[in-house]
This record gives C-alpha cells, sequence and structure tokens, in this order.
C-alpha cells in the first residue's frame, strides 16, 4: 500500500511539473512569510493537540527545508477533496536543491520533523515516511529528470514532497 501512494504521489508530482512548465522553479509566487520567516520553536509552529490544518502541515515542512536547497518547499498542487465519509486533504511539492540530494538532507528535514511531533516510518534513506496524527509525509531526494535539466537549472536535485491527511478547520 506504501508503494501504491508512492508511486501516485510521484506520478502527480511529475505531471504537475510537467503541465506547470517548472513554473515552481522560476517565476512562481513568492512565499508567504511563514515560508521565509525563520523556524519557531517547535510548540509555537505544531501544537500538541492531535489535529493539525493543512497550513500548519505545510508550515512545518517549509520551515524544516530551512538550510536545505531553496529553503523553503514549492507547492506544486494544494488540493482539498471533501466527501460525506473521508475529509482529506493533500500537497505535493519539491524542494529544488543544487546538488544531488542525500541522506544528510533528508536527514536534515526529518529532524526538524521530528522536533515538531512527526514520527518516521522507518529508516530514513533517499526516502522517508513521517506520521503525524491523520497526516502523512513522503519525501523521495532524486536529481532532477534530463527532460527538466534545462528549466530546473542550475538545480541539480530535488526533494519531491507528498502530503496526504484529514483536513480541519
Amino acid at each position: 500500500m506504501t508503494e501504491l501512494r508512492y508511486r501516485t504521489a510521484i506520478a502527480a508530482t511529475t505531471a504537475a511539473l510537467l503541465l506547470t512548465g517548472c513554473t515552481g522553479i522560476s517565476g512562481a509566487t513568492p512565499p508567504t512569510a511563514s515560508a521565509t520567516a525563520s523556524p519557531r520553536p517547535a510548540a509555537e509552529a505544531s501544537p500538541t493537540r492531535a489535529h493539525k490544518s493543512l497550513a500548519q502541515v505545510l508550515r512545518d515542512i517549509h520551515d524544516a527545508a530551512q538550510g536545505v536547497g531553496d529553503d523553503r518547499m514549492r507547492v506544486l498542487s494544494d488540493e482539498k477533496t471533501v466527501t460525506d465519509e473521508l475529509p482529506h486533504c493533500n500537497a505535493h511539492g519539491l524542494i529544488m536543491t543544487l546538488e544531488l540530494p542525500g541522506r544528510p538532507e533528508m536527514l536534515r528535514l526529518t529532524d526538524h520533523l521530528q522536533n515538531r511531533g512527526w514520527k518516521a516510518d522507518g529508516p530514513v534513506t533517499d526516502l522517508a515516511e513521517l506520521r503525524y496524527a491523520t497526516w502523512g509525509i513522503m519525501l523521495r531526494a532524486r536529481p532532477v529528470p534530463k527532460e527538466l535539466t534545462a528549466k530546473a537549472a542550475p538545480h541539480k536535485g530535488m526533494i519531491q514532497v507528498a502530503v496526504i491527511g484529514k483536513c480541519t478547520k
């Protein structure tokens, strides 16, 4: 099941990149103040209660990206789908890096997220899964696809980010 979610997240991220022509790399809207501000104390950014909003989850990721790549995550899609039975939110994005990211960058991200209450689902390699209550984050380090290298220059790598969880108001 995890592999299916992972493949779905990767396909959605790649499709978003291709459809947007990498607008997240150049010509993107500036990040919000919370995405560029210095990291907040864990208690302020991630309340201890079990539920977070999608905005709080994205703020956790933006803050964790400080010092990794471009210091923020570029959200490629941010969708809210609500059904009668299972309200859920998801977002897909990238953290662009000048060099190919590896385990040190993944550990830096996951360590920051764990300081905010996220729990890793297994070892951190070039792939990491984290959980917080009803939320899940999948991170994958990889090179920029060959067909996008010209548009992504000078970046040579990226960390793909997929978020899914239960929406809160």
